[in-house]
């Protein structure tokens, strides 16, 4: 038996699937048969699983099992972390080996919804991937006109600083990002910039 995340779920003929699973240290591409006992698979959900090798197709997922978690009975934590899990498998799409951070900040983000705002922990999950793929900008200038960034910033996707007027979007304050990138913590941001952020986060990862 092993363990996954589902990040995405497609239907096929006859309400079969094709599901991808993000394991320990791999994305999974598996068959999964239809069956009216079987449980339900929504994206975000943890799985414990097996994998049954099939030499003329997909590897089928057997044996699965939910592991559930409270806050999946709340709707709106729900959809942030399925809009979360949506956008992590599209990043990903097309790779097959990974690094275990991918899993494990997945589970530690899944341990703490249930107590904590789960925009800033899902802008933390983000913050901690973007720190690994070294992508957190740690240069203080504006990627659309080169020039030295002041006191304002705007975030393009990907959390790329620019100047709010270069990028006609809306301004946030320059250190406190500064410190989210260098802490991967929300700490300091109030709710509004929270927001904000979660708005350029759905543009992609």
């Amino acid at each position: 038996m092993m363990q996954g995340f589902l990040l995405q779920t497609q239907s096929i003929r006859d309400e079969d699937l094709i599901v991808r699973v993000l394991t320990k240290n791999q994305l999974k591409t598996l068959y999964r048969f239809y069956g009216k006992r079987h449980s339900v698979l929504n994206v975000g959900r943890k799985i414990d699983f097996e994998e049954e090798n099939d030499d003329k197709f997909l590897p089928k997922l057997r044996n699965i099992l939910h592991l559930g978690y409270l806050w999946e009975r709340e709707m709106e934590r729900l959809f942030f972390w399925q809009r979360f899990c949506t956008l992590l498998f599209k990043h990903l799409e097309g790779v097959h080996s990974l690094d275990s951070v991918y899993f494990d900040t997945l589970d530690d983000g899944a341990n703490k919804l249930s107590k904590q705002h789960p925009l800033r922990v899902i802008l933390e999950m983000y913050a901690t991937l973007l720190n690994f793929e070294g992508r957190l900008q740690s240069y203080n200038s504006c990627f659309l006109c080169d020039a030295k960034l002041e006191r304002s910033v705007a975030l393009a996707q990907g959390f790329i600083l620019a100047h709010p007027s270069c990028l006609k979007a809306k301004s946030l304050d320059l250190e406190k990002i500064q410190a989210f990138f260098r802490t991967q913590s929300t700490i300091d941001l109030e709710l509004e910039e929270v927001e904000e952020l979660w708005r350029t986060l759905n543009l992609g990862f």
